[in-house]
């Protein structure tokens, strides 16, 4: 039987943070760029409290708060990104966080491109990272799922290494850390257009799930919105969803570029919008997380109940009949230019038209 931790905080704030961003070249940029993220996290404690119910305890720092994109922009190979701008975990970068996380008794989850000496120095791959407020990292959750546009590797892509070190268990890939806040679980952009992850962390018992970060069109198309609601209704569960404000390519330019957009909210486990900027300019989004009801609504409601009816016999079907995405494309080589993320794609669409789950257009 499983034990939780006691809820020394049932109620309390978590907080959002939707930063500007930069792309950096290179670890002095880097640090610069974390100083920015530093400086909004004590910015956050000016007024998020007004929210009420409660002391701030989980501050979300948005996907690419770190590093930024420049290299997803630039098409920039593995081995120069590991070499000039992936960090390591533990490392300098979450030494800086873990101050604070000290200094204002908080958890803070935060993203990183990082390289994982343990499975290669010459590939990167995208870690979402938990740090307690004893400076303690309790969860690090590598990227399952990576979109065209970013060239980091997942554990997919480098099967062979990844789960002679990990294992293949749901546990290894989608983690969740049971804190005195609740359980904590993250899942990063592009992994989160697949329900499944989401199934994932609330198998593993997930209450509270850290969702950092989607772009453009997507923002501005309302998708980031409703699925950040299904996603909560459907696995009764918070949702915490920071994404990024204006976004500079370097830090020599002067003009943003809208490549995320904001709109930064939390969603309680009914579904409801708790709090949500309505802008993509830099913000601090709070709203009051309260563990205790959801576990009550769980075992009590019966829009909760409704996940009793999982039919896994009948739905395990779909995965035996979907095609099977290739493993370890990345234990040989990388893919650094988008375009030949994008192609590579495409050439696994055939099984999709022979098993007729896609039709073919017409020629």
């Amino acid at each position: 039987m499983s034990t939780e931790p006691e809820l020394n905080y049932p109620t309390y704030i978590g907080v959002a943070l939707q930063p500007r961003a930069y792309g950096c070249r290179n670890k002095e940029e880097v640090r610069k760029h974390l100083k920015i993220q530093l400086n909004l996290i004590d910015d956050a404690f000016i007024n998020s409290y007004l929210v009420g119910g409660g002391a701030v305890k989980l501050v979300a720092l948005a996907e690419g708060s770190i590093q930024g994109w420049y290299d997803e922009l630039n098409n920039m190979d593995h081995a120069t990104y590991c070499k000039d701008i992936a960090i390591r975990i533990p490392g300098e970068e979450t030494e800086e966080l873990a101050r604070k996380a000290r200094e204002y008794d908080i958890y803070i989850a935060a993203q990183a491109k990082v390289v994982d000496p343990d499975i290669a120095e010459d590939r990167f791959l995208n870690q979402g990272f938990i740090i307690s407020p004893k400076g303690e990292i309790i969860l690090r959750h590598t990227k399952n799922v990576i979109g065209v546009v970013e060239g980091s590797a997942s554990p997919y892509d480098l099967w062979e290494k990844w789960s002679a070190k990990y294992g293949d268990t749901l546990e290894s890939l989608y983690p969740v850390a049971k804190t005195d806040i609740g359980n904590l679980g993250i899942s990063i952009c592009a992994e989160t257009m697949f329900p499944e992850s989401f199934r994932a962390l609330a198998v593993n018992g997930a209450e509270v799930v850290i969702r950092p970060t989607w772009p453009e069109p997507l923002v501005s198309w309302g998708i980031w919105e409703a699925s950040s609601i299904t996603h909560a209704f459907a696995n009764v569960c918070y949702m915490i969803c920071p994404n990024n404000a204006p976004y500079y390519t370097t830090f020599e330019k002067e003009t943003p570029y809208t490549l995320l957009g904001g709109q930064s909210m939390i969603v309680d486990y009914r579904g409801k919008i708790l709090t949500q900027s309505n802008n993509d300019s830099v913000a601090a989004v709070a709203g009051n997380i309260d563990v205790r009801a959801l576990r009550e609504y769980r075992a009590t409601s019966p829009q909760s109940a409704h996940n009793v009816q999982m039919r896994s016999t009948i739905w395990k079907k779909i995965y035996e009949k979907w095609p099977e995405y290739p493993k370890n494309l990345y234990m040989e080589r990388d893919y650094p230019h988008v375009m030949e993320r994008h192609l590579l794609h495409l050439s696994f669409l055939e099984p999709f038209f022979e098993k007729g789950i896609y039709a073919r257009p017409k020629e």
